[in-house]
């Protein structure tokens, strides 16, 4: 069995990694201070997306054919492990691809809402979180209606990423009078429709804030829904699974990253004569931390490579969500723990990796959601 990564995903990593080395974790001290950690000053976006553009990767995730590069899940793993190395490179390669978008829209919806976003001419959000269904899509209550006039949504959203700063708006409702899977439907809102209110802002411990939607009698027409009535689910759930998989390579990306930064320090501090490293118990975290990140490197690359091939593999993102989310918290705690009070203040990036690390365990399903999910299938 080879479990050698071909030589052009190979190659690629190690472009990004000169990248992330040379660009961007030179930019992290400076950048500390920013309120919100997602966002950077717009003359530095400016000049680092250009050259993301100049390499290739701009819109990683999306096909060629609507302006994105296309890459495969395989080589997706590959740039999003190297990228999340660095805080500022989730600012810089931040998903501009909307699955759902892809798979049910019009040529027309497509040409109005999914190329410019692609292209970055304009910003879009997803919202299908809702207060009593968060972890459980099938049990949201955001109805949609049809009337004379065309559709009728009401309910709310919260925990909405980029609503406020977005031009449209992905709004997964159900017909009205279904339940769980039947009549789920996808809804493209655009800014500013009457009805639809963004709500008060929901400050996150990772520094991207969310917010809530109210939809109060919010009318669309036809031209507004995506596929047919009832086609929500799947196309849904192909939305969470790559997101799952994104998630679980960037934990590997925060956790190595943060092993490294540990190993470094440990041989450089010394304590009573002798640098930590020479410490069993450190020894022992690093060893630790690297077993754990070799293991989840395996498991992370082996399902990019099954749904590169065309696999089914909702079991294997459900396990990597798990699995990646839970490593990346114990190896980032380590390194704070090597790094003492140091690891705890805002003279490393190790704070700001710890708070990044703790929601990588809920969203895009928390673990105790996927671990049922798995359990079904193994028992079906």
């Amino acid at each position: 069995m080879d479990f050698n990564l071909p030589e052009e995903t190979r190659m690629l990593k190690d472009m990004l990694r000169r990248f992330v080395d040379n660009e961007l974790i030179p930019l992290e001290q400076k950048l500390l201070d920013r309120p919100n950690t997602f966002e950077l000053p717009e003359d530095i976006y400016r000049e680092l997306s250009g050259k993301v553009k100049d390499m290739g990767l701009w819109a990683w995730g999306a096909p060629e054919e609507i302006g994105g590069a296309g890459l495969s899940p395989l080589d997706g793993c590959a740039v999003i492990e190297e990228v999340y190395r660095s805080t500022v490179g989730r600012s810089v390669f931040a998903p501009r691809f909307a699955p759902v978008l892809y798979e049910l829209g019009t040529q027309a919806q497509k040409e109005k809402y999914l190329i410019p976003f692609v292209n970055g001419d304009i910003n879009g959000a997803t919202a299908f979180s809702e207060p009593q269904a968060a972890g459980d899509l099938a049990g949201i209550k955001t109805t949609l209606e049809e009337t004379d006039g065309g559709w009728v949504i009401n309910g709310n959203k919260c925990w909405i990423s980029f609503a406020k700063t977005a031009d449209f708006i992905l709004v997964l409702t159900r017909v009205k009078g279904t339940e769980r899977h039947q009549g789920m439907t996808w809804v493209v809102l655009d800014k500013g429709t009457p009805g639809l209110t963004i709500g008060r802002e929901q400050k996150m411990i990772h520094g991207l804030s969310t917010y809530e939607l109210f939809l109060d009698n919010c009318t669309v027409s036809r031209e507004q829904v995506l596929g047919e009535p009832g086609q929500g689910w799947g196309a849904g759930n192909t939305f969470l699974y790559s997101g799952r998989m994104e998630i679980a390579a960037r934990g590997l990306g925060v956790a190595d990253r943060c092993q490294e930064m540990a190993i470094g320090y440990a041989k450089e501090r010394h304590t009573f004569g002798k640098p930590l490293s020479s410490r069993q118990a450190i020894q022992w975290m690093l060893a630790d931390s690297a077993m754990e990140i070799h293991a989840t490197r395996m498991m992370v690359y082996d399902a990019a490579w099954r749904a590169t091939n065309g696999e089914d593999v909702q079991q294997q993102t459900a396990m990597i969500k798990v699995f990646s989310s839970e490593m990346t918290g114990r190896v980032v705690d380590r390194a704070v723990q090597i790094h003492g009070a140091a690891g705890l203040s805002d003279e490393t990036i190790l704070e700001l990796c710890y708070r990044d690390a703790r929601p990588m365990r809920i969203y895009e399903g928390p673990s105790e959601a996927m671990r049922s999910l798995v359990a079904r299938g193994l028992l079906q």
